[in-house]
């Protein structure tokens, strides 16, 4: 039985990044390279949990008509393999991001006027992201304008030792991370504030809660019902401000982050306030298939993200359902 994908990532996670990050400044990049591919091979041995997950993500994947290609021919497990070495490789390109160690001319903005017309208007809104590519690059964000700033709400605990690592890296980082696993109203009204003052809101939309109360929408992703989170509309609608997604993709080298537009605003309202979750819930879904279909590894939900052990819980909402 699969445990919930918190209880994955917790392990070791900051004091990993830590010893990653000074390897990295030691060694640069050729260096750490080297050093990539015999832990990537271990967990690919002995990472059970995770090895199944991305073989039945692949095999998903190229099940959907609108598959096009993008793995290399041969077995399940050396695609799933290559699946892995993708992710070491967005391990070496969250080091770099955080080091400032990419350069302008390496980033393509797909749809930027959508971002920069907010922006400019001095509004501030709601990103939501995924775990699908690499959202540490979306640091570049702060290069578009000055005094631009993000707000990237995280589940772990970790959040205040991550925004001192980024301040060591960076003394300038356009982001700040914030521990959102139990949002109280007083967190909700600080970002409430900050959205007010023309700052970004980020949250991922495909990692359920890791409260058991958080509450769920089921939709179809890639062939077969998923459970995702609600806590990014119901953020929204408490925040009254506009949505828009965004991803970030590596390709041939470059990274590309995407702007799509989502909401002007979000109204729940009580009479049609599970419908309307829904929707948005399956609104969001089909998007992230979309991207998963033509980059798939860049998936880096390496656990049975069909099979979550999650609580739907529609009775009621409190702000600590936000996480996810």
């Amino acid at each position: 039985k699969s445990g919930h994908w918190s209880r994955l990532e917790e392990r070791g996670v900051y004091s990993g990044l830590r010893l990653m990050l000074a390897t990295y400044r030691l060694f640069g990049r050729a260096g750490f390279s080297l050093l990539l591919f015999p832990v990537v091979l271990y967990f690919y041995v002995f990472g059970g949990t995770a090895r199944r997950a991305s073989g039945e993500f692949l095999t998903r994947v190229q099940a959907d008509p609108r598959y096009a290609g993008g793995l290399e021919p041969g077995p399940l497990w050396r695609q799933s393999f290559r699946h892995f070495r993708e992710f070491g490789n967005a391990v070496l390109d969250k080091l770099a991001a955080w080091s400032g160690r990419i350069r302008t001319d390496q980033i393509v903005y797909d749809n930027r006027d959508l971002f920069d017309s907010l922006h400019k208007q001095g509004r501030g809104g709601l990103l939501i992201a995924s775990h699908l590519g690499n959202m540490e690059v979306c640091r570049a964000l702060g290069q578009l304008s000055v005094g631009l700033k993000l707000n990237v709400l995280v589940h772990t605990k970790h959040a205040p030792n991550f925004n001192r690592l980024l301040q060591q890296v960076s003394a300038e980082s356009h982001m700040s991370l914030i521990q959102t696993t139990e949002v109280d109203p007083a967190t909700a009204m600080q970002l409430y504030d900050r959205i007010s003052r023309g700052e970004f809101v980020v949250i991922v939309g495909d990692r359920t809660p890791v409260m058991s109360s958080g509450r769920v929408g089921w939709t179809p992703f890639l062939g077969r019902p998923a459970p995702f989170p609600q806590g990014p509309y119901i953020l929204a609608n408490l925040l009254e401000c506009p949505v828009q997604l965004i991803f970030c993709l590596k390709r041939q080298d470059r990274y590309h982050i995407i702007f799509e537009p989502f909401a002007d605003v979000i109204y729940l309202s009580r009479r049609s306030r599970d419908k309307t979750l829904d929707d948005l819930v399956s609104r969001y879904a089909a998007r992230l298939e979309h991207y998963c279909v033509s980059d798939p590894t860049q998936w880096f939900n390496f656990f049975d993200f069909w099979g979550q052990p999650v609580t739907i819980a529609r009775d009621s909402f409190t702000p600590s359902n936000l996480d996810g």
